[in-house]
């Protein structure tokens, strides 16, 4: 793979007919060293291999290059000249569901570096295997190993509910949905998935806090050691889990907080909650995350133990930021994209005003903790560290 280290993803735009991604070039790495030395350039096969990975993004599955249609070099990528370039491309599936197409333009504003149309297999088909058996999750293999389940807790997401949960199980079976106590007909839904996804479930409800917790102690007693957290509503890209997995393999034991690539795009009043809560972050802890509010974690439960949430509703997601960075854990953000649907589509279960005052009255009780504990705790650690290294 060439991802996040022969090339990174700076950002990532929706467009009508498909996706673009902004890359960034290592014009350290090896490859281009020797092509050539001195003054170095793409090679075409790179092109295509990192077409192949962008387009997995799409795709829950992995795939090779059966066949390249179409690739024209207009002008060399030379990476200390364009340390950044945009890749445009669209992703057509083949109506029989064996291969995509993927038609992409690499551009630098208004120059154009190559066109190409490449045509990939799944590396398993899509129906099934060669023995007619079907095809496992596209991350199952690397969920297993890192020993990481997911937990989808909901609540009155009706709507959206049945599509995450296909979309999750089409990358890992290690589901766990926790029902927080829904008046709508999400038992029925989940019913539809029985003896495919772990299920927790009980009423009255008591919050997303209590939800994840739920999920949480349930995970751990299956035998798993993290657990990516998605929400039900359908505004997580579940592609993204492969970011995670990546992460988690490379940064064993961290918390991994999504942080959006789409702020841009981002309702007036989710921007000004998230700044707000990004800001109490920073007082509390003297560390800086740019998205506090996001709800696609990876959540280190072998890591955390003794970190479950005390507050019960929204307000839980900070805390457990707050606590695990007194404790000295590990906090990393992992690039995420968020779909925002339109205003009269959107559902939401935050009470502006009884929960602006639970967190309001957490980040009080927190500014008293910082002082006391937080902040010489975080103090001694650093201090230690520094006497370690010397």
């Amino acid at each position: 793979m060439l991802r996040d280290d022969f090339f990174t993803v700076k950002e990532t735009a929706e467009t009508e007919k498909g996706r673009t991604y902004r890359i960034a070039l290592n014009a350290s790495h090896p490859i281009f060293r020797a092509h050539f030395a001195g003054s170095p350039v793409m090679p075409g096969a790179c092109i295509a291999q990192v077409i192949k990975e962008l387009a997995e993004d799409f795709l829950p599955a992995s795939f090779f290059i059966s066949a390249i249609k179409n690739m024209k070099f207009l002008q060399v990528i030379d990476p200390r000249k364009n340390p950044e370039v945009s890749v445009r491309m669209t992703v057509c599936v083949a109506p029989e569901g064996d291969s995509v197409s993927v038609a992409s333009v690499i551009n630098d504003g208004d120059c154009v570096f190559s066109k190409s149309i490449l045509v990939m297999t799944p590396r398993v088909s899509a129906a099934r295997d060669a023995g007619g058996v079907n095809r496992p999750p596209a991350l199952q293999e690397q969920m297993d190993a890192l020993r990481l389940c997911v937990v989808i807790p909901t609540y009155n997401n009706r709507k959206t509910l049945a599509g995450v949960i296909r979309d999750v199980l089409q990358y890992t079976s290690n589901v766990i949905v926790v029902n927080d106590g829904s008046t709508d007909d999400t038992a029925e839904i989940l019913n539809g998935f029985a003896g495919r996804v772990e299920l927790v479930s009980y009423r009255p409800n008591r919050g997303k806090g209590h939800a994840l917790k739920s999920g949480f102690d349930r995970a751990e007693e299956l035998g798993y050691r993290g657990a990516v957290a998605i929400d039900s509503d359908g505004q997580h890209a579940v592609a993204d889990m492969r970011t995670f997995v990546r992460y988690a393999e490379t940064h064993p034991g961290a918390f991994l907080i999504g942080q959006r690539t789409t702020e841009g795009n981002m309702p007036a009043k989710n921007s000004f909650a998230n700044k707000f809560s990004n800001f109490w972050f920073t007082v509390h802890t003297s560390c800086r995350l740019d998205d506090t509010q996001n709800g696609f974690r990876l959540y280190p439960l072998a890591a955390m133990r003794g970190l479950r949430p005390v507050s019960s509703r929204y307000e839980a997601e900070f805390e457990m930021l707050v606590r695990s960075a007194w404790k000295g854990l590990p906090l990393l953000p992992v690039p995420v994209r968020v779909y925002y649907p339109p205003e009269g589509e959107r559902v939401t279960h935050f009470r502006p005003a009884k929960d602006f005052l639970r967190i309001s009255a957490l980040n009080t009780l927190f500014l008293i903790l910082a002082a006391v504990y937080g902040y010489p705790s975080i103090l001694f650690r650093r201090l230690f560290n520094k006497r370690e290294k010397s």
